[in-house]
């Protein structure tokens, strides 16, 4: 609340989000319903929206609903997505508002406070009715390098996600991770201890933490930076995502480093996507063969593959609330409090790159 009243007294737009895994909306839309605020640089986003999402819930029309049920006028709800928008992308001259010389873009409600969308036309012309689209698209033939977009120098192999010891009489190191909070964009930095076995520091389940890596997949430089995590509960396998924001890099997190490097050619086999394996075997995998980021296939086909991957996510022991959604942030270096790179761990409350590892131990050492 405090952040968006900000902004707006600031003159700035607030964005106010909903999304399958950020549910912020219950908290900004106080900053409208507590105070006497003019509205007009108030805006509703998604940020992220599964396929089930769109499918079980709606999209925009969801999202002023939930605005709306947070106690927003109606009228209020719908100015954050035509209007405000509009007028915040210097859209406002044709689009925004059913004004003569503006595009005919008219959504018909038989309900206001539900948002049931009854009709809807575009530029004056009738495109959906009663949920039906009545029209179709052109098809459009992507270029082949939209759908070669993951490029790795080699096989990944287990011996890439390997860290070192300066010395193999090193048998413990305190090591930096990043704890996740879930359905939040947040991490916690953390200082734990990791046990080391022949020279290499090993991730800790007991502690539940995972090993990621971020492996530069545009170029084909080979880079990789590797971290640890904590917070996805997972019992054994390894997991995979071509979206990580905000490069969207080759992003992996697995508890073996075989599993970790299946995950990532597989990946690299099929253009990209998201994937979780097992002991050496593909449990789910969704293709998104459009620059790593994008599929083509129906709505309702992609629907269904997302909710493989969750399954799987579960078979791997998380139950968290979207967890792609909260893996792929790992990567996003302006996000406190710290995030991986391929070129390394980055504290993004300082500003700056960071070792992995803290301090090295000998010995027997009581954790």
């Amino acid at each position: 609340m405090e952040d968006a009243l900000a902004k707006m007294r600031l003159g700035m737009y607030a964005q106010f989000r909903e999304g399958s895994a950020w549910h912020d909306l219950k908290e900004t839309a106080r900053s409208i319903t507590e105070h006497r605020i003019d509205t007009r640089l108030a805006t509703l986003v998604s940020d992220d929206t599964h396929p089930h999402t769109l499918i079980e819930q709606g999209h925009l029309d969801h999202i002023v609903r939930r605005a709306i049920e947070e106690g927003i006028n109606p009228i209020t709800a719908i100015q954050m997505v035509t209007l405000n928008v509009a007028e915040c992308f210097g859209m406002s001259r044709d689009v925004g508002s059913v004004a003569p010389g503006k595009l005919a873009d008219i959504l018909l409600l038989s309900d206001l406070t539900q948002l049931q969308v009854e009709q809807v036309l575009i530029n004056g012309q009738l495109v959906a009715k009663q949920g039906q689209v009545l029209t179709s698209g052109p098809e459009f033939l992507y270029p082949s390098f939209a759908r070669q977009s993951v490029h790795l120098p080699a096989e990944l192999m287990a011996l890439d996600f390997a860290i070192p010891t300066s010395a193999a009489q090193v048998t413990s190191v305190i090591a930096r991770a990043m704890q996740i909070i879930e359905a939040k964009v947040g991490t916690i930095s953390k200082q734990v201890v990791l046990p080391v076995v022949e020279g290499f520091v090993q991730n800790d389940l007991s502690q539940d933490i995972a090993k990621a890596a971020v492996i530069e997949r545009h170029h084909g430089t080979g880079t990789i930076g590797l971290g640890f995590v904590q917070g996805f509960c997972l019992e054994g396998g390894a997991v995979a995502s071509t979206v990580a924001h905000d490069s969207h890099n080759l992003l992996i997190v697995g508890t073996n480093d075989e599993d970790m490097a299946l995950a990532g050619n597989k990946l690299a086999e099929v253009g990209g996507g998201m994937v979780v394996v097992r002991g050496g075997e593909i449990l789910a995998l969704l293709p998104l063969p459009i620059a790593g980021l994008m599929s083509d296939r129906p709505l309702t086909e992609v629907a269904t593959s997302v909710g493989e991957l969750d399954k799987a996510w579960k078979a791997l022991g998380c139950n968290l609330v979207s967890p792609f959604m909260t893996m792929a942030l790992l990567a996003l270096a302006v996000l406190p409090e710290l995030r991986l790179t391929n070129r390394g761990l980055v504290d993004t409350v300082n500003f700056q790159f960071v070792d992995l590892i803290v301090a090295e131990r000998y010995g027997q050492t009581k954790v």
